[in-house]
């Protein structure tokens, strides 16, 4: 077959083309020291390592809706310090109008039960957790029309019976079927914690027409109820709770002189009307972690990274300014995780999902990194390619590849614009599309984390052992 000139430099063109690109689909996370992609018909393919400026920045907070999974727990790490999770939330009756059936002077009090929907731990799930629940002071502002931080607490009611009850919770049993619960119901995923009869005999002596109107008028009554951990050093571990599941209720069992059958009412948190927080309160009292964040050190050897509410970091990669004109098959800023020698609580308290953006200086909003996040649907679609998930690296511990190729191909061939980046570990959290606009999109639906959920300690730029540093597989253009 003849070819044109012109003919034969359009498939050579197309061939060069070709080749380039299935050489880039060759290309998987690679580490340093794996080798060179092997020249390609003439193609030249290099790797490179850059430096990466790292910093931890300060803290974030969270809000945490009626309906997400809340948490509840104790969290006693050295390296992160404490967290408290505590539940905040409101009960209402589940039938309006409210009766117990019977006339309440002859209604007799058997027992009152509250009960948790319970989905999973985080954490070593051997220790005991004790719960205790009080009732909320009738003073406090407690609506569903305000969002409460993760850092707004609640104060309980002054009187001596304000502790309704308290409760072990063996975790590791949370998932077995128990017939013997009170009343005989069997459950399982559930926590149930047996109430004082002091309050259960209020519940029965309110008048229906003016405490059970509705709902207002029950929680001027019933302000709200608080579950808080007991303080104690062995306890690691946090629960995920759902407050809209229908195993969360306070279960009301009474009889009447003439009947000796149990009878039964429900009070339930109710999604158009209940007011509900979540308590995670973070002390880093004997930690490194405020002595990073408040250093004036623009690199560092260390980087926490805890989930909402806790902590970020700043990262600059201004060495790719360095770099000639060149295809970008892969580059990939790589994160490792600085293990703790001394405990083993990096077994139980593992990695969070992380989320790398960009920062616009101006306005000091985080954005999506240009390029490499893309849409579908007005939500991102490819966060796990992108690189949000920890894997595993020989050893077991951890490490992070974010896939920023075409970010770097465009500040290389196009002189496109540098940020800064932030590194955090999102709940339930919003993200610009871009450097500009005003519109913002989920990070991940459903959330990435679990909030409060998770925690790692990476190396910095610095570190001599597990340093943070920009991998770069490349092509040189002559």
């Amino acid at each position: 077959m003849n070819l044109s000139l012109s003919s034969f430099k359009i498939f050579t063109f197309f061939l060069l083309g070709a080749v380039l690109y299935f050489s880039c689909t060759k290309i998987v996370t690679t580490d340093i020291g794996a080798g060179l992609i092997p020249p390609v018909d003439g193609v030249t393919t290099k790797d490179t390592v850059l430096d990466v400026i790292s910093k931890n920045a300060g803290f974030d907070t969270a809000y945490v809706g009626l309906s997400d999974d809340h948490v509840l727990g104790y969290v006693n790490d050295p390296i992160f310090g404490t967290t408290r999770a505590s539940l905040n939330f409101q009960i209402a009756p589940t039938a309006n109008p409210f009766s117990l059936g019977y006339n309440k002077d002859t209604v007799v009090l058997d027992s009152v039960v509250l009960c948790l929907s319970y989905h999973s731990a985080w954490g070593d799930t051997i220790p005991h957790l004790r719960l205790h629940v009080y009732e909320m002071d009738p003073e406090q502002v407690f609506s569903n029309d305000s969002a409460y931080k993760t850092t707004t607490t609640f104060e309980k009611a002054q009187e001596l019976t304000s502790e309704f009850g308290a409760a072990d919770v063996d975790i590791t049993r949370l998932n077995d079927v128990d017939s013997t619960a009170f009343n005989k119901e069997p459950t399982t995923n559930q926590i149930r914690i047996r109430l004082n009869n002091l309050f259960g005999q209020q519940l029965i002596n309110y008048d229906s027409a003016s405490v059970y109107q509705n709902d207002s008028t029950f929680y001027n009554a019933v302000r709200g109820i608080i579950v808080e951990p007991e303080i104690n050093p062995t306890s690691n571990a946090l629960l995920r709770i759902n407050l809209l599941d229908t195993a969360t209720h306070l279960s009301l069992y009474y009889h009447t002189a003439s009947r000796a059958d149990t009878a039964s009412r429900r009070f339930a948190p109710n999604v158009l009307s209940s007011a509900s927080s979540n308590s995670i309160i973070r002390s880093y009292q004997n930690t490194q972690i405020p002595s990073y964040v408040s250093s004036n050190d623009s690199n560092q050897d260390l980087i926490f990274m805890q989930t909402n509410p806790g902590t970020y970091a700043n990262i600059n990669i201004r060495s790719v300014l360095g770099m000639p004109n060149a295809i970008i098959h892969r580059a990939e800023i790589l994160m490792y995780q600085v293990p703790d020698l001394s405990s083993s609580n990096d077994k139980y308290l593992t990695p969070p999902n992380l989320f790398l953006s960009a920062i616009n200086e101006d306005s000091g909003r985080r954005f999506v990194i240009p390029f490499d996040i893309t849409f579908q649907s007005g939500a991102i679609n490819n966060l796990y390619a992108f690189g949000v998930s920890p894997k595993t690296a020989p050893g077991g511990s951890s490490y992070y590849s974010f896939d920023i190729s075409r970010y770097v191909q465009n500040i290389v061939t196009k002189g496109g614009k540098l940020f800064n980046l932030a590194l955090t570990a999102p709940y339930n959290q919003y993200i610009f599309t871009d450097s500009t606009v005003t519109f913002a999109v989920p990070i991940s639906s459903p959330a990435l984390n679990t909030v409060g959920v998770g925690r790692v300690r990476l190396g910095g730029g610095t570190n001599s052992q597990y340093k943070m540093r920009l991998h770069i597989v490349y092509s040189p253009i002559k």
